[in-house]
């Protein structure tokens, strides 16, 4: 099977001649030559080519020529790696001759190429001006493709459109790695942001016949005969995931959208932490690396978030028509304004991209068995890791114990509390939660019942901490929006505060109870 290997970068359009005037491609590259082309897809009525993962195109070039190409990509992740069969044609549709030529690939699989042929039409369209580099880097052959343009959701005058922008980088010959670190060394100087969407998939978005969606959460291992390539999996699953995060929030920054974020960047972080802990050891440095760049992406996501949260629960309140609830309202919205403008600004920057590349370029180091162990069974590694969190699971009443017997000694004063102890209560329990999560399809064969028990209990205390601090912080922000209103009459003590801390006390008792059954 022909396998295409590309990397596939979303670029602000603004940065095209930076590009252009980049010291690599000035230096090291051939001169560049730029080619107009006019693309189309083809697909059945039913959309069986798109159903099937494959993308059937003919390219037509200025010069007359026209190419037809099929492409199968993988189902999920950053689509790195596809199949790829190509070859020139002579007619302006895919003909049975043509058709024929593809009998070893995956189209054979979905009708006779008579048939094929009188059902394709041409469905989706591109319109791209591109601008291409040969560039020679450490021996390996590479080809850079500056692309602008449009993604046409039809065939016809006046399709609606969608605008491209995107800088690739494509293995002619050699060795792929090489392709990460030109990448490596464009995006010192620009945000090269990686994209697992296609071309094809954006002139679907622009023909109302899809949208751009989150994928599932990356949250658990897949059984593998190699450990290295599950991880390789689960990180590439995690970055695609948040690339296309990223995305979304540029165009519409729901709520929705930045609590799934947070919540990939957190399982992410918790499986670095199990790899920098029982991983090969010349891996921790890149591990710890990598959860502190996402660490600093999650606060952001969080500060959001939690303004989220509150704005939700004072909206729930708002039919009271209380001014200090209004008041909590409208100063909440201003600062997600000003916490997601951060966040965005953020998400545009070459810091950003450049953290994307290397989680990218590290599963790839995983799943090519350039990393030492790669080749355990996920079975083995799994439960090295389990094993490892066995000790773990028997502090954690020991340290409820101790925080529910502060909080019946200040029963009298909630707001005394140490509400920072019972935060950070709250994140181990998360942790916890998360690297079960990862390894769950062995909780049961290493940890036995006690593994699922534990399981659904750090949930539980989860959720019943997440619901005090909630209530806890919307609180303060109530009393802080009424002393802005009235700076000489400080607010009187709320009894959101007493709610909270009897949410706390209550969730601390059950987790207790729980664990001692």
């Amino acid at each position: 099977m022909s396998q295409e290997r590309e990397l596939k970068f979303r670029l602000d359009p603004t940065l095209h001649d930076a590009v252009r005037h980049h010291p690599v491609l000035l230096t090291l590259a051939e001169g560049p030559e730029v080619h107009s082309m006019q693309t189309w897809y083809f697909d059945t009525p039913a959309q069986a080519l798109r159903q099937a993962g494959l993308a059937l195109r003919v390219r037509h070039l200025a010069d007359g020529q026209r190419i037809l190409t099929l492409k199968s990509s993988p189902a999920q992740g950053l689509q790195l790696a596809r199949g790829e069969w190509e070859f020139p044609i002579d007619a302006d549709v895919p003909e049975i001759s043509a058709l024929q030529r593809l009998g070893h690939t995956p189209l054979a699989t979905l009708d006779e190429p008579q048939v094929l042929a009188s059902q394709l039409r041409a469905v989706l369209g591109t319109r791209v001006r591109r601008t291409m580099w040969l560039v020679t880097w450490q021996g390996t052959r590479l080809e850079v493709c500056l692309d602008e343009g449009q993604a046409l959701g039809g065939n016809h005058t006046g399709a609606p459109s969608l605008p491209i922008s995107e800088l690739e980088i494509e293995l002619v010959e050699g060795q792929w790695a090489h392709a990460f670190d030109l990448a490596w060394t464009l995006a010192q100087d620009l945000p090269l942001l990686i994209s697992p969407v296609s071309k094809l998939q954006l002139a679907a978005c622009a023909a109302g016949a899809a949208t751009l969606q989150l994928p599932a959460l990356a949250r658990e291992f897949a059984p593998h005969p190699q450990g290295g390539q599950a991880v390789a999996d689960a990180l590439q699953l995690a970055t695609a995931f948040i690339a296309i995060g990223a995305d979304l929030l540029h165009q519409s920054a729901s709520a929705e959208t930045v609590h799934q974020m947070r919540l990939q960047l957190r399982r992410l972080r918790v499986l670095l932490r199990l790899l920098q802990t029982m991983g090969p050891k010349s891996q921790r440095a890149a591990c710890r690396w990598l959860r502190d760049e996402w660490r600093w992406a999650g606060q952001l996501l969080g500060a959001v978030r939690d303004v989220d949260v509150c704005l939700e629960q004072a909206r729930a309140h708002s039919e009271d028509e209380s001014p200090s609830v209004s008041a909590a309202c409208e100063s909440l919205a201003r600062r997600r304004e000003a916490r997601l403008a951060a966040l965005l600004a953020y998400l545009r920057s070459a810091r950003w991209g450049r953290v994307l590349l290397a989680q990218a370029r590290w599963a790839e180091c995983w799943s090519s068995g350039r990393i030492v162990d790669h080749d355990l069974s996920t079975d083995q590694l799994a439960r090295r890791l389990l094993h490892f969190h066995r000790e773990d699971l028997s502090l954690h009443p020991q340290r409820w114990t101790e925080l529910l017997a502060i909080w019946e000694s200040l029963a009298a004063t909630p707001a005394e509390a140490p509400w920072a102890a019972l935060h950070t209560l709250r994140l181990r329990a998360k942790q916890l939660r998360y690297t079960l999560e990862w390894l769950g399809p062995w909780v049961a064969a290493v940890l036995g019942d006690e593994g699922k028990t534990w399981l659904k209990l750090v949930g539980v205390l989860q959720t019943d901490l997440g619901a005090a601090l909630d209530t806890l912080r919307l609180a303060r922000w109530l009393d802080d929006a009424a002393l802005d209103a009235a700076p000489s009459c400080p607010p009187a003590q709320r009894p959101s505060v007493d709610l909270a801390f009897d949410l706390a006390r209550t969730g601390l008792k059950r987790a207790l109870s729980a664990a001692r059954q």
